[in-house]
């Protein structure tokens, strides 16, 4: 089904759900655009449990965007309740579009059609969380009219096996032994 028909001429572009057969291509895609040597302290990695486990639990909110049989961009998404809050919350996990398809409007077709359908559902809020350094990202959510919650920080620290070798586990055992 497509969806979403004001496209700039001369594209092509469709936004529709994500079917079965489309699972592989996404994992694939992301695979290119979200990399663990480049993102080496997100919170959440790529793999393929990431694709399966939205499209399994939240498929209308898996959209993919594709362009002469090509899929060329993907949103995952999901909507969630908390305990004592009357809101629905929506949560943008994943959203990426192909190098060389990218600044085309793919990412914001795909955004607009994800929040069209959260709406429907009933959410109120959206959110999403991107690196402090991806400056594109962040610059792409405010333009979709999402505020910087500077403020709130995620901390990360790399924990290492008992018995693992290191620089950093000698220094951390010989300060016990001092307290």
């Amino acid at each position: 089904m497509g969806l979403m028909n004001n496209e700039p001429r001369g594209s092509h572009i469709v936004i529709r759900d994500m079917d079965i057969d489309d699972m592989a291509t996404v994992f694939h895609l992301g695979e290119t655009l979200f990399t663990s040597g480049e993102l080496p302290i997100l919170y959440r990695t790529w793999d393929a449990y990431e694709v399966t486990n939205y499209f399994n639990t939240d498929p209308d909110f898996c959209l993919v965007a594709e362009e002469s049989g090509d899929i060329v961009g993907f949103a995952l998404g999901t909507t969630f309740e908390k305990e004592g809050s009357p809101w629905k919350y929506g949560y943008l996990a994943w959203i990426g579009v192909k190098e060389g398809q990218q600044n085309r409007g793919i990412g914001k077709r795909l955004y607009r059609e994800l929040e069209r359908r959260m709406k429907e559902e009933g959410v109120r809020m959206v959110i999403v969380d991107s690196e402090s350094d991806n400056k594109d990202a962040l610059a792409f959510f405010q333009r979709r009219g999402f505020s910087v919650a500077e403020e709130h920080i995620w901390l990360s620290k790399i924990l290492r096996r008992k018995g693992q070798k290191g620089k950093r586990t000698k220094n951390i055992k010989n300060q016990r032994h001092k307290e």
